[in-house]
């Protein structure tokens, strides 16, 4: 992974920062804040559940929490911030110049660290799990920005602004391998785990300038944006058996964006003002890849490779490119025809145009004596598609207690793609596609929202979503005949999505220190497809509903309470068929706080939590156990104590207890965690 590095050229931006500061007027003040802390659990349990599950190192943690520093006078200001926990692998910075009213330097940095948890699966008939690497994982994720711009009133801002985006690190994965162990009858299955390991950079250089005046405002923005991409996922199949052998499966891309927007907006009248807009995308992208067996991750092929399966189907040597052109227009008008009417209709087109090559040896053993085949192997598909979307909403505002507005959107896309692939070298045809399709969208929306009287407000939201998609394949190699072994994708004709949803919410003030808000939704969707010849099928049936319920109350000067409640039925029916079933997920979350001030330096904070899902259904006869079935408490207790008006103490101490029963135990725990802070402002 690549490290960043500061400039020459960034020494000199600091030291003309710090020589601006310097010569600021005499009217100038200090201000900040150092923060430092430091924390820790004492765990009984599961170490990467826990460090997943609440996103804290086991181990511990500490340093600098928190620096504000802030320098101002009457015509600039200087700040800088900071964060430094090493533990935590969490860094920040920032530091922000600014002359008023002439231009300002802004300078950004983060990291941070997210844990994951590599459990693989567990085979509860056979009380069986396979782990064969340290599942304590982690992945940072870092960014830097570096910005300057013009502040000048009455004249166009410009701003340039440099930002960088790295991932690296490891992460779990659901591609589990599968293994025989388990005996009859359940061979094979698959729950062994595997993980990706994440090598990911991306640059981009912004240029925009703004303007606005009383009448009109436009912007023009140009971006240049880079991308490298180095990923591996490595798995294992049959482990400790004779045919233990590992896949590992590389990812790499290098591509170029490069994208113009310019957006201009006119103010006619009072009652009425349009806006235009224009996006032009182009995009460059190499690829690069494998997926080869061997005995150790990252093996290099080999044709002998003593425990090498029949159907062992892998590739090397993947070399590709595509290209992606995007054109998007876009136009809006506000008008009031009419005093208490509100009309914004809007037209949007997008063109979209792909092409992609690309050429790999595909590798397979096959026969008694595993014999190799290897084909070289080369494809190329070009895609094409334009789409309209129009957009009306209305606003009826006659009554200033009740707002109602409906909105429709409506959408129509067309597109055809080429797929072609040979094996050489003979030019053996493997696919030889020519496909149009046809999408089409329509949403409807209606809001209402009702200030009943002073401290009682009511609004409620409807939706519908509907999306039809067509296919017609004008040529398909692949026989779509009746007897034949695989008709895709040939035989899907037709694919749609239903939905409706509703929501209410109110907020209630029966008194100035007590409130309640209550929400309640419910969704629907079906989904269906067509299949040649066949009538059309249901393919699932969802229903969601949901209630929240939240209640604020300060019944004297020094209590504070909050508690919420969220109930949610949630059930996914599908076609009956052995290895799937309706899938459930409902779910309970609840929270308590209160916080109580002992005396005048001296308060102290109760925070309890509680999740519970119960939807775990035992279906490892037939293949892995399905849905959720997991049980999350904490509770913490905090004491801060303001020593002096500048110094301030702070203690936490909680409590966490995790079960998840699709793991049997695994992946449990429970914790006490320890935390500390000492806070100084000048």
């Amino acid at each position: 992974m690549k490290t960043f590095a500061l400039p020459r050229s960034g020494a000199a931006l600091f030291a003309l920062i710090a020589l601006s500061a310097a010569s600021a007027s005499a009217q100038v003040s200090v201000s900040g804040v150092v923060g430092l802390a430091a924390g820790g659990a004492l765990l009984d349990g599961d170490r990467p559940a826990f460090q997943e599950t609440l996103r804290l190192k086991k181990d511990g943690y500490g340093g600098l929490e928190a620096l504000t520093v802030s320098r101002s006078s009457d015509d600039s200001l200087f700040r800088v911030e900071g964060r430094l926990m090493p533990g935590l692998a969490d860094y920040r910075g920032s530091l922000r110049f600014e002359r008023f009213d002439a231009f300002y330097v802004d300078v950004r940095f983060k990291r941070f660290r997210t844990f994951y948890d590599g459990s693989g699966g567990f085979l509860r008939p056979r009380s069986l799990a396979l782990p064969h690497f340290d599942e304590d994982l982690a992945l940072d994720r870092s960014y830097l920005s570096a910005e300057i711009g013009t502040l000048t009133p009455g004249r166009p801002h410009f701003s340039l602004r440099y930002e960088r985006f790295t991932r690296s690190g490891a992460k779990n994965s659901i591609r589990w391998g599968d293994s025989n162990l388990v005996g009859a009858p359940f061979s094979p299955r698959a729950f062994i785990p595997s993980y990706l390991l994440v090598d990911e950079v991306r640059s981009a250089v912004t240029a925009e300038i703004t303007h606005h005046t009383e009448s009109a405002n436009w912007n023009v923005t140009a971006r240049r944006e880079t991308t490298e991409v180095s990923n591996r996922h490595v798995g294992r199949r049959r482990a400790f058996e004779p045919q233990d052998r590992f896949v590992t499966t590389t990812e790499g891309a290098a591509s170029t964006q490069v994208s113009g927007h310019a957006h201009y907006e006119r103010q006619v009248s009072e009652n009425l003002r349009w806006s235009a807009g224009g996006l032009a995308t182009d995009i460059d992208t190499n690829l690069t890849g494998s997926k080869i067996y061997g005995g150790v991750p990252d093996a290099e092929y080999s044709a002998t490779f003593a425990r090498r399966q029949s159907g062992d189907g892998g590739y090397y040597g993947l070399q590709g490119s595509g290209q992606l052109r995007q054109y998007v227009g876009n136009l809006n008008v506000w008008y009031r025809p009419l005093p208490h009417v509100i009309l914004r209709p809007g037209l949007k087109y997008e063109h979209l145009r792909t092409e992609a090559s690309e050429n790999h040896t595909d590798t397979t053993f096959t026969g008694a004596a595993l014999t190799a085949v290897q084909n070289q192997q080369q494809g190329a598909s070009r895609d094409s598609w334009n789409e309209v979307t129009q957009d009306l909403e209305v606003k009826f505002t006659r009554w200033p207690q009740l707002g109602l507005d409906a909105r429709a959107v409506l959408n129509e896309g067309r597109g055809g793609v080429v797929e072609q692939s040979i094996i050489l070298p003979a030019a053996t045809p493997v696919i030889d596609r020519d496909s149009d399709y046809r999408r089409v969208g329509q949403r409807y929306t209606l809001n209402a929202n009702w200030n009943v009287r002073a401290g009682l407000t009511l609004g409620a939201q409807y939706n519908y979503r509907l999306k039809m998609a067509d296919y017609r394949f004008k040529k398909d190699n692949t026989s779509n005949a009746p007897t034949s072994g695989n008709r895709y994708p040939s035989y899907l004709i037709d694919n749609d999505v239903a939905s409706g949803d509703f929501n209410v919410r109110l907020a209630w003030r029966p008194r100035s220190m007590l409130s309640f808000v209550t929400r309640y939704s419910q969704q629907s969707a079906v989904m269906s497809a067509t299949f040649e010849g066949q009538p059309e099928i249901e393919n699932g049936r969802l229903h969601r509903r949901s209630i929240a319920q939240s209640v604020v109350w300060n019944p004297t000067a020094r209590l504070h309470l909050n508690a919420s409640l969220g109930i949610t039925r949630d059930r996914l029916a599908v076609p009956a068929h052995r290895l799937t079933m309706p899938s459930d997920n409902d779910y309970v979350n609840a929270s308590f706080g209160a916080g109580y001030a002992l005396g005048k330096v001296t308060d102290v904070f109760v925070d309890v939590n509680h999740y519970r899902a119960d939807n775990f259904v035992d279906n490892s006869d037939v293949t892995l156990p399905l849905n959720s079935g997991q049980r999350m408490n904490s509770a913490y207790f905090t004491w801060v104590r303001r020593q002096t008006e500048q110094l301030v103490y702070t203690a936490r101490y909680g409590f966490a207890e995790n079960q998840d029963r699709a793991f049997v135990g695994l992946n449990d725990f429970r914790a006490h965690i320890l935390y500390g802070k000492v806070q100084y402002k000048f």
